[in-house]
């Protein structure tokens, strides 16, 4: 037996009782995954992975709503239950419930009433740990879209390792949505979103020919994924594109 092995040998034969394997590399299975809903994104195998941490990141009117309504949306479908806990209170329950969201299956966490001593972001971290922590949800998302930057910022990276290694342990995907990621490389995904331009047609036999909004184009930047890395296949085409049409132009 060579020295290294026995030194091996010697080791894991010390450590047995306390960390058994202590030098056995173990296989790295890739994560399921959750489909967003949309058809763009699908075909471009953009799934939420469950068990980890993933970013959707956008400035205002970028898509991040309708995003993560569809994605809701297929959760409780799917009778998952969703947890969503809002920084701002900017949740609107009857646009989820028109598209398609089951209520019934959604805890909606607001924090953005005033505390004497936690601010809207502090109470939000302090409700994701302990839903994570409680389990029993198959999609938990932290709303910090609408928070400033420079608050959202703040956050210490600690916080956002703390998350990754609690929802490792469950088959939930923790998903945040932000107007810039801000987990590093705590995050197995990151999707940045941005508008690439809205849709008019004029209207006949009206005063000076108004524009009507018929619908608004999108791009999706798949700016980190680990899915590829874990599947061991060469990554896809970095960005998607999809389009929301306004309730009258169908």
């Amino acid at each position: 037996m060579s020295s290294a092995s026995l030194l091996r040998a010697q080791i894991e034969s010390t450590l047995a009782n306390r960390i058994p394997g202590a030098l056995t590399v173990r296989p790295v299975f890739a994560p399921e995954t959750i489909s967003i809903g949309i058809p763009e994104l699908d075909r471009r195998s953009v799934g939420i992975p469950q068990g980890c941490l993933s970013e959707i990141c956008g400035p205002a009117s970028s898509g991040r709503t309708t995003l993560l309504l569809s994605l809701m949306r297929e959760v409780t479908e799917q009778g998952d239950c969703c947890a969503l806990i809002d920084a701002s209170n900017a949740f609107d329950p009857l646009s989820a419930a028109a598209n398609g969201v089951n209520l019934k299956r959604l805890l909606w966490v607001k924090c953005a009433a005033p505390h004497p001593k936690l601010t809207a972001v502090d109470k939000a971290l302090k409700a994701a740990d302990m839903i994570i922590s409680a389990g029993g949800f198959g999609m938990i998302v932290l709303d910090l879209g609408d928070i400033e930057r420079r608050l959202a910022r703040k956050v210490p990276l600690a916080s956002w390792y703390r998350f990754r290694r609690a929802v490792e342990s469950t088959s939930a995907a923790f998903v945040v949505i932000e107007q810039e990621p801000f987990a590093k490389s705590c995050a197995s995904l990151v999707v940045t979103l941005h508008m690439s331009n809205s849709e008019w047609v004029p209207t006949l036999c009206q005063p000076q020919n108004p524009k009507l909004l018929t619908g608004t184009n999108f791009a999706a930047d798949v700016t980190r994924s680990r899915i590829d890395t874990f599947q061991r296949k060469p990554p896809g085409q970095a960005t998607a594109a999809f389009r929301i049409a306004t309730a009258w132009a169908g």
